[in-house]
């Protein structure tokens, strides 16, 4: 008997024999798979290595969207109904270049490479519409990684004071006399922390973003106008997790060691990946559920 799949899922069904052909899957499907997970794989091993102490909470921030993102191209490449697509030699040439930065001790290297694969699949085949989501992907994982950290760090002077002062007037009605300054955010006499880039309350909007892309394109469904709205839900809710997490810091020492460098850090972080997760996750539910079920075929 052959497994059936509804027509809502927007994937096949993989039976034993299905199951077997992947592995005789056209070089171009291998090549793609290889480069997401090498990619991945590189970078997390050269934060390990390099890197003293790079933290629980970026870990699981970093991760996160790695392995969302290699699921949504194995997704795209293995169990998508779209035709199978077929690399040119230079689309190949152009994987095996942009994979040397894995051998380089930098890991916003490897996504440099990522990023120049990423812009040639998108502009080069404008037509198949399976290079263009995987490029897709990879594009928003290097955004995510490499350049909205790029640009933040770069034009956060600019934004700090601004966003410091809204800190201040969200946090004034659940601590009174609270005073921003500059990039100082003061609750009481005595004591102020300073807003960094790092501990900007904007930091995972990149990732929200990623994660919102990959769930889409695992699901197969296009970017509707609930779809969009999952990712403003996402994208307040991350707001709001890192600023109560940095209001939480200004009572004492105490407070700011727990909730920036304590189990406090990861309680926000896994938070934050809840609340960029579950929004699209309930819109693609409901969108599946109000879809409506294919007759069984007649004997």
């Amino acid at each position: 008997m052959k497994a059936q799949t509804s027509s809502q899922s927007g994937f096949v069904a993989v039976t034993g024999r299905e199951l077997a052909s992947l592995f005789a899957m056209p070089a171009a499907s291998w090549a793609m798979l290889v480069f997401a997970c090498g990619t991945a794989l590189s970078a997390a091993l050269q934060r390990l290595l390099l890197e003293h102490d790079p933290g629980t909470q970026r870990l699981i921030e970093l991760d996160l969207g790695e392995m969302f993102a290699t699921v949504a191209v194995v997704a795209l490449v293995l169990f998508s109904r779209k035709t199978r697509s077929a690399l040119q030699p230079i689309d190949l040439a152009f994987l095996c270049v942009c994979a040397l930065p894995w051998l380089l001790p930098e890991a916003h290297a490897v996504y440099a490479g990522m990023t120049i694969v990423a812009l040639w699949l998108i502009a080069r085949r404008a037509h198949d519409r399976l290079l263009v989501e995987v490029g897709q992907v990879w594009l928003a994982l290097s955004l995510c990684e490499l350049w909205s950290k790029l640009a933040f760090k770069l034009f956060y002077p600019l934004i700090a004071p601004a966003e410091v002062a809204f800190m201040a007037w969200v946090g004034r009605s659940a601590i009174p006399g609270l005073y921003a300054s500059g990039l100082y955010l003061s609750g009481r006499p005595g004591w102020s922390i300073v807003m960094l880039e790092g501990c900007s309350a904007f930091h995972n909007l990149s990732l929200a973003a990623l994660i919102w892309l990959c769930v889409l394109r695992i699901a197969g469904r296009r970017a509707t106008r609930g779809a969009a709205a999952a990712l403003a839900a996402s994208a307040a809710l991350v707001v709001a997790i890192n600023v109560a997490r940095i209001l939480a810091m200004l009572p004492s020492q105490e407070a700011y060691s727990f909730w920036h460098d304590g189990i406090g850090s990861v309680i926000v972080a896994l938070a934050a990946a809840t609340a960029s997760v579950l929004p699209i996750v309930v819109v693609v539910e409901r969108a599946v559920g109000s879809e409506p079920c294919s007759a069984p075929p007649k004997a």
